[in-house]
């Protein structure tokens, strides 16, 4: 669904760092699916799979007698997917290159699900709509997305942090991606025609006495994201690198409490009449 301009890339280091990332966020993804009521037995498309984590976290949760079928507009990504999948023995789960909006399948799905992709669909509302015609009536729709600017690095005397995500931000949304979508998600269902979950569930995920994972987790963003910060020229190479390499470890080494690994996230679910 590359309607932006798609700021973190398609490199081989950005790939590695989507699987790392997948790898901080599943405890909150899976508590979301759990109780939107993915479960045993379930078919069910994931909407931008990428690198195939969401759709093999959703394998466990279906069991062998469900199915996934994850899709992806990046062939790269959907090979790298299929490679995974083979390496783990999963046989559950299927990967398709396309667009979910416009996704065929011989029956129709008990569930869409979905990780941090509305936020890069020019209109989130008629996709969600589009996808919803693919689950059938009483399925479910459910997406984890991020409320961006919502982090406790600001109030937590982290200030090279905080300077950084507001970095980040910027740039996602120098792109056109939707930073704030976690927060629209309710209105949006709504508004495609579906009838969503009034109490989403709503975490910061964050670790504590982590400072290399801290480190890692928003040097490897930001990495991701240098050649877009440049080209719309936010910040020079050498100024972000130095922020990270030098300030912002710094800033970390010596934290032995909370840190903030993403900023606020919101799993919002539907059902479909």
């Amino acid at each position: 669904m590359d309607d932006n301009d798609y700021v973190l890339g398609r490199s081989d280091a950005e790939y590695d760092r989507l699987i790392e990332q997948a790898a901080l966020m599943r405890p909150f993804t899976e508590r979301m699916l759990r109780v939107a009521g993915i479960g045993p037995g379930m078919h069910v498309l994931d909407i931008g799979c990428g690198m195939g984590d969401v759709s093999f976290l959703v394998s466990d949760l279906v069991g062998p007698e469900g199915s996934v079928v994850g899709i992806d507009l990046d062939g790269v990504a959907i090979r790298r997917a299929d490679e995974r999948r083979a390496a783990r023995g999963v046989s559950n789960v299927a990967f398709r290159q396309g667009d979910a909006r416009s996704v065929r399948s011989e029956r129709l799905f008990d569930a869409a699900v979905g990780r941090f992709v509305l936020q890069f669909i020019r209109d989130p509302t008629p996709a969600l709509r589009m996808i919803a015609e693919c689950v059938r009536p009483g399925g479910i729709v459910a997406f984890h997305e991020g409320v961006a600017g919502i982090s406790p690095a600001s109030s937590m005397n982290l200030p090279v942090l905080a300077s950084l995500l507001h970095l980040i931000i910027e740039t996602h949304e120098r792109s056109g991606a939707r930073m704030q979508i976690g927060a629209e998600l309710y209105g949006r269902m709504r508004d495609a025609g579906l009838e969503p979950d009034t109490r989403p569930p709503a975490e910061v995920p964050m670790c504590v006495g982590q400072s290399e994972t801290a480190f890692r987790r928003w040097s490897l963003m930001t990495r991701s994201i240098l050649p877009k910060i440049v080209e719309y020229g936010l910040a020079t190479e050498d100024a972000v690198l130095d922020i990270v390499e030098r300030q912002l470890k710094a800033e970390l080494t010596h934290v032995e409490g909370l840190l903030p690994l993403h900023w606020l996230m919101i799993g919002q679910w539907a059902r479909k009449p």
